[in-house]
């Protein structure tokens, strides 16, 4: 047998070796749209961190929410206990209703 001093040829290699070489292109492309698309959005991210590191420290805490709620639930048990419009209106008229009878008694009892 002589040797040719060449690689050996498979059946189908040459196919193989063409299939990989169009995949390796559409990755190539893939990639190149895959920067694109980061280079887009890397202004946005920095931006978006940006804003987020600004703001996060004046958000309040989950620990300030709960002590708010219990201020809110104190202010409503207050705001509660306090008379109404119509039991201030109310006591008012009793008040003068009650003077005027003490003064029309007082002047009763004065003649």
């Amino acid at each position: 047998m002589a040797d040719t001093a060449g690689p050996v040829a498979e059946p189908g290699l040459e196919a193989r070796v063409a299939r990989l070489e169009a995949d390796v292109a559409h990755m190539r492309g893939d990639i190149a749209e895959i920067k694109t698309t980061l280079n887009r959005l890397a202004p946005l991210i920095d931006e978006f961190r940006g804003f987020m590191a600004a703001t996060l420290p004046a958000l309040a805490t989950k620990v300030e929410l709960a002590e708010l709620r219990v201020e809110l639930a104190e202010l409503r048990a207050e705001i509660l206990q306090r008379p109404t419009r119509r039991q201030a209106i109310f006591d008012m008229f009793a008040v003068v209703g009650v003077v005027g009878a003490v003064l029309a008694i007082a002047t009763h009892v004065a003649h």
